[in-house]
C-alpha cells in the first residue's frame, strides 16, 4: 500500500498529470505512509498536520485502499460536510470510484416521519407562521436525499424541529407505523453497506456508551477508526460518559407525559393526574430553587448552603418518579409510544440517584444554570477508563490527527488524556504555508497583565488601534462574555469599520456576514477559536486578547489539576500550559487557511514575553516572525 500511495501523490500521480500547477506535498505524503503502515498493522497513529497539508486526503486513500471497514469521525459537523459533499467526490474521480461511503449523524438531525405526521394533525395548536413551516416540510420531504434538518430552509433555532425528529428516548424503532419511510433506518442500512462511514465525535461516543452498556449499538461494527479533529475526543468523551439531569429535558418529559397519560387513563381505567401533578411541581422547583445566579457550581462541596436540601429534593424526586413509574410498566408492554416515555423516566431516575449519593471519586459532580435551565451533571474526571475496553485497547487500527495534537512536538499531553500508551509515537507535520514571510506575530510589551483592573479598557484600546491599521478584517478572539461585552462597547462608536458581536445573531449568520464582507471586525468567544475558516480579503488579522488558559474556578478543571497534583504531577504544567498551547494555536489557525493567505497574528498578553512559560508557548507557534513594534506593525499591514 505505501508504495502505491507514492505512485499515486508523487508526481506522475494522478493529480500531477490532471494539474499543471501541481505541487507535490512531502508532508501529505508523510501522513500517508505513517497511516498506511496503522492500518497494515493495526496499530495506532497520531499525526499533528498543519494547515494546508492536506491531511483528509493522506488518511482517506490508505482507509480506502485498505480494504478495512473505516469509521471517520469529525468534532466539526463543517469537517464531516466537506469531507463528503467534496473530499471523497474528488477521489472517485482522479483515483476510482470502487468504495460506498456513507454518512451517519445524530438522531435528532435527521426528520421523523411518524411524528411530523402527529404534529400536522395538532395543526391548530401552533401558530400560522409554524403551521405554513410544518406544511412546507411535509411537501419537501419526499425529495430529500437524506432528510437532514440541513436540507429544509427552517429559521435558525426553529423549536418545532424537536418535535418532529425522533431522538432515541422516543423513537419507536421497527414497531412504528411509518418505519418502513424512516430516514435514520434508511441511513444505518446505508451505513452497514458502506466501506466507510463519516460520523461525528459523539456519534461515536454515543455508540461506546450505548455498546458499553449492552443495550445495543448506534454504528456498524468497524476495523478502523480515524478521528480527525482529535483534540476534541476527550470533551465529547467526557459528555457522553457523563450523568446528566436537566430541568429543561424532565419539562419536556414531563409535557410527553401529559399527552400520552390522559389516553392511557381512558383505557386502563387508572389516574395518573395526581401523581403527574406532583412530578410536575416537583421539575418546576428544581428549575427555579436552586443555584439561581447564571454559572457553574461544584455539588456537595462542604459548607455549600444549597448541598443538604438539594440532595434530600433529589431523593424525594427520585421516590417519586418511581412511584410514577411503577403503574406505567404493565400498560407500556403493550403500548409503543409509552414504552420509551418509561424507559427516559426511569433513566432520569438512576441519575437523580447517581447524582444525590455521588459515590464515585472518579466523578466530578457540578450544577450550571443557564437562564431558566438548571442541569445537573457528573462528568468523569478521566476518561481513559472509559475509552480503555471499547476504543483504546482493542487491538484495531486507530489514527489521530488534527492541526493540533502536541506542544511543541511532544505528544504526552494528547496521549495522557484519552489513555494511549506513552510508547506510541507522534508524527508532526510542518504546514507548507510560508508563515516567516506571510505573518507577522505581535505581542506588546506595555499593557497591563490580565488580572490587572485596567486591563479590559487598554486591550481594547489596543484592539481599536490594529484594527484600523488593518482596515477591519479582523477576528478578534476572547476567553469570557465579559470582555467581549466590554471590548464591544468600547468599539461600537470608535472604528468606522461594521462591528460584529457573537450572540447578537446565529453563529451561522454571523459567519456568512464576516465571510462576505471585507472590512467587518468579528468579536468572538470560545466556539469561534476553531471550525472558523475565512480564506482571502475578509480576513488579515485574529488577535487574542488572552492567553486561553483553562479557567481553574471551573469544577471540572478544578478535580482534574487537583487529581494531577495528587498523582505527583504539576497541574500546571502538565495540563493548565499544554491546554493554553493546544488552544492557542486553534485560535491563531484561523488566519492561514490557504496559502495566498497572509496577515497579523496578535496575542495582546505580556506573560508571552514576560513569565518563563511564555518561551515554552512561543515556541508552540507557526514559525512567524515577532515583533513588540506597532510601527513594524503598521508597515507589514499597508504592505498586503
Amino acid at each position: 500500500m505505501r508504495r502505491q500511495l507514492q505512485e499515486l501523490l508523487g508526481p506522475q500521480g494522478p493529480l500531477a498529470q490532471a494539474f499543471t500547477d501541481y505541487e507535490q506535498r512531502p508532508g501529505q505524503l508523510a501522513m500517508a505512509q505513517a497511516v498506511a503502515r496503522a492500518f497494515e498493522e493495526d496499530d495506532f497513529c497520531l499525526v499533528e498536520a498543519g494547515t494546508g497539508t492536506g491531511k483528509t486526503l493522506a488518511y482517506l486513500l490508505p482507509a480506502l485502499m485498505s480494504g478495512k471497514k473505516t469509521i471517520v469521525s469529525t468534532g466539526l459537523k463543517n469537517l464531516q460536510d466537506q469531507i463528503f459533499d467534496k473530499d471523497l467526490p474528488f477521489i472517485r474521480k482522479f483515483f476510482g470510484d470502487n468504495f460506498r461511503a456513507a454518512r451517519l449523524k445524530g438522531r435528532e438531525n435527521y426528520l421523523c416521519p411518524f411524528f411530523l405526521k402527529k404534529t400536522l394533525a395538532q395543526g391548530v395548536l401552533f401558530s400560522g407562521e409554524d403551521r405554513a413551516i410544518l406544511e412546507a416540510v411535509n411537501q419537501r420531504a419526499p425529495q430529500t436525499r437524506d432528510g437532514d434538518r440541513s436540507e429544509f430552509s427552517l429559521p435558525e433555532g426553529w423549536p418545532l424541529w424537536a418535535e418532529i425528529s425522533a431522538p432515541a428516548e422516543r423513537c419507536l424503532g421497527p414497531r412504528c407505523p411509518e418505519f418502513g419511510d424512516c430516514f435514520l433506518w434508511k441511513a444505518r442500512r446505508q451505513a452497514a453497506a458502506a466501506d466507510l462511514v463519516l460520523v461525528n465525535h459523539h456519534l461515536f461516543m454515543a455508540d461506546l456508551a450505548v455498546r458499553a452498556s449492552g443495550f445495543g449499538e448506534v454504528l456498524p461494527d468497524w476495523e478502523a477508526a480515524v478521528f480527525d479533529e482529535a483534540h476534541l475526543v476527550e470533551e465529547a468523551a467526557t459528555s457522553y460518559f457523563g450523568k446528566n439531569l436537566s430541568s429543561w429535558a424532565l419539562s419536556i418529559l414531563k409535557r410527553d407525559l401529559d399527552r400520552a397519560l390522559p389516553s392511557l387513563s381512558l383505557t386502563t381505567g387508572a389516574s395518573f393526574g395526581p401523581q403527574l401533578e406532583i412530578f410536575g411541581r416537583q421539575v418546576e422547583a428544581l428549575a427555579s430553587r436552586f443555584y439561581k445566579r447564571p454559572g457553574e457550581y461544584e455539588l456537595w462541596r462542604e459548607g455549600d448552603p444549597e448541598a443538604g436540601p438539594l440532595r434530600d429534593f433529589l431523593i424525594n424526586l427520585y421516590h417519586d418518579s418511581l412511584a410514577l413509574a411503577e403503574p406505567l410498566k404493565a400498560p407500556a408492554r403493550e403500548n409503543d409510544e409509552l414504552a420509551p416515555l418509561l424507559s427516559r423516566l426511569l433513566e432520569a431516575a438512576g441519575n437523580m440517584l447517581f447524582l444525590a449519593e455521588a459515590s464515585s471519586r472518579e466523578y466530578v459532580y457540578q450544577a450550571e444554570r443557564q437562564g431558566r435551565r438548571l442541569s445537573l451533571s457528573a462528568f468523569p474526571i478521566r476518561v481513559s477508563r472509559q475509552l480503555a475496553d471499547g476504543l483504546i485497547n482493542t487491538g484495531r487500527t486507530l489514527v489521530f490527527t488534527s492541526a493540533t495534537l502536541s506542544s511543541g512536538g511532544d505528544f504526552s499531553y494528547f496521549k495522557d488524556r484519552l489513555g494511549i500508551w506513552p510508547e506510541v509515537e507522534g508524527l508532526a507535520v510542518e504546514s507548507p504555508f510560508d508563515y516567516a514571510r506571510r505573518t507577522l506575530t505581535y505581542v506588546p510589551t506595555a499593557l497591563p497583565q490580565p488580572s490587572e483592573p485596567d486591563f479590559p479598557e487598554a486591550a481594547a484600546r489596543h484592539i481599536e488601534e490594529l484594527v484600523n491599521l488593518s482596515r477591519g478584517r479582523a477576528l478578534v478572539l476572547f476567553t469570557s462574555h465579559k470582555n467581549m461585552n466590554f471590548a464591544a462597547d468600547y468599539l461600537r462608536e470608535r472604528i468606522k469599520w461594521p462591528l460584529l458581536v457573537q450572540g447578537e445573531a446565529g453563529r451561522a449568520a454571523t459567519l456568512e456576514e464576516f465571510t462576505q464582507s471585507t472590512s467587518s471586525v468579528l468579536l468572538a468567544t470560545h466556539s469561534f477559536w476553531q471550525g472558523v475558516d475565512v480564506p482571502g480579503e475578509s480576513l488579515s488579522a485574529v488577535i487574542i486578547e488572552k492567553l486561553p488558559f483553562p479557567r481553574p474556578d471551573r469544577p471540572l478543571v478544578r478535580a482534574r489539576s487537583q487529581l494531577m497534583e495528587e498523582e505527583g504531577r504539576s497541574s500546571f504544567g502538565d495540563y493548565f500550559l499544554p491546554e493554553t498551547a493546544l488552544t492557542l494555536k486553534q485560535g491563531l489557525g484561523r488566519l492561514m487557511r490557504r496559502r495566498s493567505d497572509q496577515g497579523l497574528l496578535a496575542i495582546l498578553d505580556v506573560r508571552l514575553l514576560k513569565k518563563g512559560y511564555g518561551k515554552k508557548l512561543l515556541k508552540t507557534l507557526p514559525p512567524s516572525r515577532l515583533t513588540s513594534d506597532m510601527a513594524e506593525v503598521s508597515a507589514f499591514l499597508k504592505k498586503i
